[in-house]
């Protein structure tokens, strides 16, 4: 009788142990596939190359890489022909898509910066444009997608829509075609000034370089609605004749 006890004891503790260890063995498995799992997830996280930036929504200003271009052309896709559409604004004057033209900015000036380049000693913008050979094929492109025949480009600039001058980039993003038209009471044409948003870029660019306006909401404030941007900005009203 002992003996079969002592047997059925054994037997039992073999059973413990065997359970004991296949528990272990299936416990150490799932945290080795655990831990490979981590590993080939941080693998692949460092081994990748970042990809290009998400689309914007319609309104929020891109940043751009850099100045938006490279001598291989200018950033961004340019959109479908017919595919944007000119609006209005309160006072009259013409804002772009929001979708097709949300603006863009140049990611190297910042508020810190301003005075090593907005506002550096001989000039900030000819340093940063792209070549016009670039630019003029953009301009037709995005005439069409405009709706816009390629036959009235002579009275329309390839604008930028957050300004050189205001830290915006030459990311297609940031490109639309102006009217060359003024607004009531903005006067003429000038060396400088050939429509209207150019003398609100005029004059909030150097509202920026002065300290008066900060660069982040001028910029805002330009790519949202730039017949407005004076006022956002609480600034002066331009004066009579201001030609920039």
């Amino acid at each position: 009788m002992l003996k079969t006890k002592t047997l059925a004891a054994v037997a039992a503790a073999l059973i413990l142990a065997s359970t004991i260890t296949a528990c272990s063995v299936v416990r150490h498995a799932a945290e080795d596939a655990a831990s490979q799992a981590r590993q080939a997830a941080q693998s692949a996280s460092s081994a990748a190359p970042a990809g290009p930036a998400p689309a914007a929504a319609a309104g929020s200003v891109v940043v751009a890489n850099g100045h938006g271009w490279t001598a291989s052309g200018l950033d961004g896709t340019i959109p479908a022909s017919g595919a944007c559409h000119v609006g209005g604004s309160a006072t009259g004057g013409e804002l772009p898509d929001a979708t097709c033209t949300p603006g863009s900015v140049d990611a190297t000036v910042t508020q810190s910066n301003i005075s090593t380049t907005l506002g550096r000693s001989g000039g900030y913008t000819s340093s940063v444009r792209p070549p016009e050979a670039m630019t003029e094929s953009a301009k037709r492109q995005l005439m069409a997608a405009y709706g816009i025949p390629w036959s009235e480009a002579r009275g329309y600039e390839l604008d930028h829509l957050v300004p050189l001058c205001a830290g915006g980039s030459s990311d297609v993003r940031n490109l639309w075609p102006e009217k060359n038209d003024f607004l009531a009471g903005d006067g003429g044409p000038s060396s400088y000034v050939h429509n209207s948003k150019d003398r609100v870029e005029a004059y909030v660019c150097s509202a920026i370089r002065s300290g008066q306006a900060p660069l982040g909401p001028a910029q805002q404030a330009m790519a949202s609605n730039w017949t407005s941007a004076v006022a956002t900005l609480k600034l002066p009203p331009i004066p009579s004749g201001y030609q920039g």
